[in-house]
């Protein structure tokens, strides 16, 4: 049980594979309440993710600090980790505990593309494609439709880029639209 999580931990996807196969556990946790979707959300590993949940992993197993994969996910700059754990069954409101949400780390990773120049051009859009799935999912688990309407458009609006300029534009609509959704968050908290 012990090499599954050590596994997820040291991102070693083959080991992963051939253990679930084997039949071993993927809830089981270690002394500090953790599992292997813990540690493959922490480490930002969405194959690992897919894989453990695929296998029954329970994406809203807490551990002894109360943190769900989800939370973790949140911690680092991984997007496509959010995606999985959100399609995964994640619940969305286990993020608010900790005071932050899919909103949240969207927001601040634009922030860092608006501020960063090396990316290839390539890289910034397939970021920002990241982060608008990450938005659909979440959105779709909030009931939001129409705003998940606008990010469809923005998708679209992004496929159809060929110049930094025109990734910046939608870069820029897509983080107005996420200052908007927080800004709606905090309404409805009220």
């Amino acid at each position: 049980l012990k090499r599954l999580r050590e596994a997820a931990n040291s991102n070693d996807l083959d080991t992963v594979q051939q253990l679930l196969e084997d039949g071993t556990d993927p809830c089981a946790a270690d002394d500090k309440g953790r599992t292997a979707l813990h540690f493959a959300s922490c480490n930002g590993n969405d194959l690992i993710v897919q894989l453990l949940l695929d296998h029954g992993a329970d994406p809203n197993q807490r551990d002894g600090l109360g943190n769900t994969p989800l939370h973790l996910a949140a911690c680092t700059n991984h997007v496509p980790v959010i995606t999985t754990l959100l399609r995964g069954g994640a619940r969305v409101d286990a993020l608010d505990r900790a005071g932050r949400t899919p909103l949240h780390l969207a927001k601040s990773k634009l922030n860092i593309l608006q501020e960063g120049l090396s990316h290839s051009l390539e890289a910034v859009r397939l970021e920002v494609k990241q982060i608008i799935q990450m938005l659909r999912e979440y959105l779709e688990r909030l009931g939001r439709h129409e705003q998940k309407e606008q990010l469809d458009d923005l998708c679209s609006r992004l496929q159809m880029t060929s110049t930094k300029e025109q990734v910046d534009e939608v870069t820029d609509l897509l983080a107005s639209f996420t200052s908007l959704s927080l800004q709606m968050q905090k309404m409805e908290k009220r």
